[in-house]
């Protein structure tokens, strides 16, 4: 086989890899947690700065809050509109807490400034949303027996730290089970410290709502129904899942008896 022939042999292979789904899903994956990033920290600067202006603003929702920024003006506050965004007992507490501010004026350039960063932390959350819903969708795509084990969003974090479908899919289930885990694993390796019970997993409801000493079993129960439902996903192509699930129920069931 001449130079050439092997170049466009190399050339199809990688646009051939470039066409695989979950590469795209790892994208997603890693964009929404780029996002999620940036965005927690845009917020912070946003209630330090807006602070100066309005400090005893307090709400737990981020968005609220990036709302409450657009409209507040603490010397002409429109009670409807803040009303519309946090309900009318916690408006009147804010009409309360704005006549009697210690926040400092910064004139309307400086407050237009700050709405500007709101409504950009705004549109990241939106963006983020946006992308959350596509990657729950291709992730069903992807991998049709996992997303109806866990929860796709969960699934996709497995396969983005993995890598790849293919590489998910070969891994044992000890390994599934501690996935993200590789610090805590490596200091138990050198240090000889305690040994992790679980990675990503450790997002899935049933483990972190699960007593602290179940918690270990319950994973290895999960990687063990994961690591078959990413072989059918990868292998085999068959939908195996409602089976997989109603084992991985009853034994649920049977480890909440105890």
């Amino acid at each position: 086989m001449g130079r050439e022939e092997l170049l466009e042999k190399a050339r199809a292979g990688v646009k051939e890899a470039y066409l695989e789904r979950d590469r795209q899903l790892i994208q997603c994956v890693n964009a929404i947690d780029e996002l999620d990033r940036a965005g927690n920290l845009l917020f912070e600067r946003l209630q330090e700065w807006y602070g100066i202006y309005f400090p005893e603003l307090r709400v737990n929702e981020p968005e609220k809050y990036c709302e409450l920024v657009l409209k507040v003006d603490r010397k002409n506050l429109d009670m409807g509109e803040i009303s519309k965004i946090v309900g009318e007992g916690k408006a009147k507490e804010i009409e309360e807490r704005a006549g009697r501010s210690i926040g400092v004026e910064l004139g309307e350039k400086g407050l237009d400034k700050i709405r500007e960063l709101a409504a950009e932390v705004l549109d990241m959350r939106t963006l983020r949303d946006s992308l959350e819903k596509y990657e729950v969708v291709v992730a069903k795509e992807v991998c049709p027996n996992l997303t109806y084990l866990i929860d796709a969003t969960l699934a996709a974090k497995l396969i983005a730290h993995a890598g790849s479908l293919k590489r998910l899919a070969n891994m044992p289930a000890s390994t599934i089970q501690v996935l993200g885990a590789e610090k805590a694993l490596f200091k138990h390796l050198r240090q000889h410290t305690k040994p992790p019970k679980h990675g990503i997993l450790f997002q899935h409801p049933w483990v972190n709502c699960a007593p602290k000493k179940d918690r270990g079993r319950i994973a290895r129960l999960l990687s063990t129904k994961i690591a078959i439902a990413l072989k059918a996903d990868f292998y085999t192509k068959n939908f195996i899942a409602e089976k997989l699930k109603a084992a991985l129920d009853k034994r649920m069931d049977e480890i909440r008896k105890g």
